[in-house]
Parts: C-alpha cells; sequence; structure tokens
C-alpha cells in the first residue's frame, strides 16, 4: 500500500491490492453492524463468545435506543438482517449461522445459586437454552487431561477445516444432510408427542419453549451428527436413528431446566404466604393435603384452587385427576436457603 502504482506494476504487485481478510470462527464484543460486515467475511459461521453473560446483556442499545434485541431474534430464526449504517464498510447481512445460546431479556431478576443477574421477558425466555445439575449441590467439574484437550481440539480443527462446494455467485454450496426412514420415524414419534404436550398446556410461556425445542432439536441433530463423524462414529451423509436419540435426550434435558427456571421465576414473584405454602407442600400431594396445608396458613380454599391452576407448568405438574407434584422440588429448598442467607 506504501508503494506507488507504477512501483507496484514495476515489481509485480497488483495494481489495486485489497486487505487482507482475518479468519474467524470467534467473536465477543461485538455490535450488530460489526457483526455483519464478520459474518460477511467469515461465511461459514460464527460463534458469540461472553465470558460474562451479564457482560453481554449490558452492551445491548449501549449507543442508541436501537434494536439488539429484534437482531439477535432474527438471527435466531435465520432472518436476514441488513446493516446500512454509515460506519460500516459496505451494507452485508447475516444469518443463521450465528451460533447463539442465548437472548436479551428485559425484566430483571437475581438467583443466587443460577449466578446470574440479567434481564429477562417471558415471551424471550423459550429462546434460551439453560443448564444446570440434576442434582442438589454445586456443580463439580471432574477435569481433563491433556489428552483429552487435544483429542477435543483435534476435534474441533476436524470440523472447521471441512471442505465446502461454491456456486456460481461465489457462496457456499450448503450441504443437506437427509434422515434416515428409522430416525424420521423416531423423529416423527417424538415430534407427535411434544404437540400433544402443546395442546394440553395452558401456560403461554411454556408453550413457547417447546415450540422453540422443536427447533432446537433438528440442529442438535445436525451437530450431533458431525460430531459423531470426527469421533470416526458414522458418516456424514445421513442423519441415522442414534444420532436422533441423542437429540432427543439432549432436548428433554433442556426442557427440564427451562421449567424449572420457569418454576424459580415464578417462585420470586410469589408472596410470603404463597411461598411458605409452595415450600411446605411435599414433592408429591393431593388436592386435599394441600387444601389442608393452604388453610393452615391463612389462604382459603377456592384462593389455593385458583393459584394451583394458574401454576400448572410452571410450579406444578398435574400427573392425574386429584394428584399433583411439584416441578423439580429440590429447587424450593435450595432457592429458600439462599434467600435466608441473604437475610
Amino acid at each position: 500500500m506504501s508503494m506507488s502504482r507504477k512501483e507496484r506494476a514495476e515489481s509485480g504487485e497488483e495494481q489495486f491490492p485489497q486487505e487482507p481478510v482475518r479468519k474467524r470462527f470467534l467473536i465477543s464484543d461485538v455490535t450488530p453492524e460489526g457483526l455483519s460486515l464478520i459474518h460477511a467475511q467469515n461465511k461459514r459461521g460464527l460463534c458469540l463468545w461472553a465470558d460474562e453473560l451479564s457482560a453481554w446483556f449490558k452492551n445491548f442499545n449501549r449507543y442508541n435506543n436501537g434494536s439488539e434485541e429484534q437482531f439477535w431474534l432474527s438471527v435466531f430464526s435465520a432472518k436476514t438482517t441488513i446493516s446500512d449504517r454509515k460506519n460500516a464498510k459496505s451494507p452485508s447481512s447475516s444469518s443463521d449461522r450465528i451460533s447463539q445460546l442465548l437472548v436479551l431479556f428485559k425484566r430483571r431478576f437475581s438467583v443466587s445459586w443460577l449466578k446470574v443477574n440479567v434481564p429477562v421477558t417471558d415471551s424471550s425466555t423459550a429462546f434460551c437454552l439453560w443448564c444446570q445439575s440434576a442434582t442438589e449441590g454445586s456443580l463439580e467439574w471432574q477435569g481433563t487431561t491433556g489428552e483429552h484437550r487435544t483429542r477435543m481440539e483435534c476435534h474441533y480443527w476436524q470440523l472447521i477445516q471441512q471442505e465446502y462446494a461454491l456456486n456460481e455467485f461465489g457462496e457456499i454450496e450448503p450441504q443437506i444432510l437427509l434422515f434416515t426412514e428409522d430416525a424420521k420415524r423416531r423423529l416423527y414419534e417424538w415430534q407427535h408427542h411434544f404437540s400433544e404436550l402443546c395442546d394440553q398446556e395452558t401456560n403461554d410461556t411454556i408453550v413457547s419453549i417447546y415450540c422453540k425445542l422443536e427447533i432446537y432439536i433438528i440442529r442438535f441433530c445436525l451437530i450431533i451428527q458431525l460430531a459423531r463423524w470426527t469421533c470416526g462414529e458414522c458418516g456424514k451423509t445421513y442423519i441415522d436413528l442414534l444420532t436422533v436419540e441423542r437429540a432427543i435426550k439432549l432436548t428433554e434435558y433442556f426442557k427440564e431446566s427451562a421449567l424449572s427456571v420457569q418454576n424459580i421465576l415464578n417462585e420470586n414473584m410469589l408472596n410470603s404466604q404463597q411461598q411458605a405454602i409452595v415450600n411446605l407442600l411435599p414433592p408429591s400431594f393431593t388436592t386435599a393435603q394441600a387444601i389442608q396445608i393452604a388453610e393452615q396458613n391463612g389462604m382459603k380454599e377456592r384462593t389455593f384452587q385458583r393459584f394451583l391452576n394458574d401454576n400448572i407448568g410452571t410450579l406444578f405438574r398435574k400427573e392425574k385427576h386429584g394428584e399433583y407434584s411439584k416441578i423439580n422440588p429440590w429447587h424450593l429448598s435450595v432457592l429458600t436457603l439462599f434467600q435466608r442467607k441473604r437475610q
């Protein structure tokens, strides 16, 4: 660039040298405009990494009252987004190739055992994949050896270095993985069961979570099939039955985690009387048992019946007529323990 045009011609260099493009797979502190440009230069896909969840949320609309929330929701839904800000080098677009696990929430909450303090809205929690321990107590990572880390790095690199074809416009030509017949039947079977859950569910937030999980499970199938391929377990031409079974198991885990988080959000909004009754209810209970506990704590039968019905799918699960259970009841005792410690 420091040469004159004549010098470049004499030395055999390009007359109009192009600025080199940095190859990227990870991004961190980025604006939608910057993300669109980086993605236009790295069309194989990007992963947004945020070391602190709250830091990412705090950066939303940091410069103005923009619409970053809508931007990320569009990314999740594979909708094209166009950036024409004057600071951008050129108009560019971004689609669902970005790996996104979390979205902006508006109402703030703080749950100590989850160690998060982020804005939340009921309408957006469905896009989030929550991870948590399946048993009471702290999470403990057993650690990995240097050999394990080296193998994982090799698997990641193998995924990154996959060959790909370009079409006549120089764009990446997607490779479509079809389901085998038995894998397809199993997936349809699960989807049918999940649709029945949606039809029976009365809580709009839970229904929204279920609908998003039906999108996630397809993505899980692709991720798991390619992960198995890098480990030498299978090919990458089709999505097989084992992959679908593992994707179902993963989806069910995230479903239970999402229900538990909704449980905690609802717990935070209970008054002291409701909180006391919920804590006193056993993991499984009958309507008669619950009414007795409610009356002992000053709540009338009709009021409790309404409270119970309003929280089916969030705090409680209806097993059959007259019999209920708490959704992951150990969370209640853990939450109460932290509340007492704070007090």
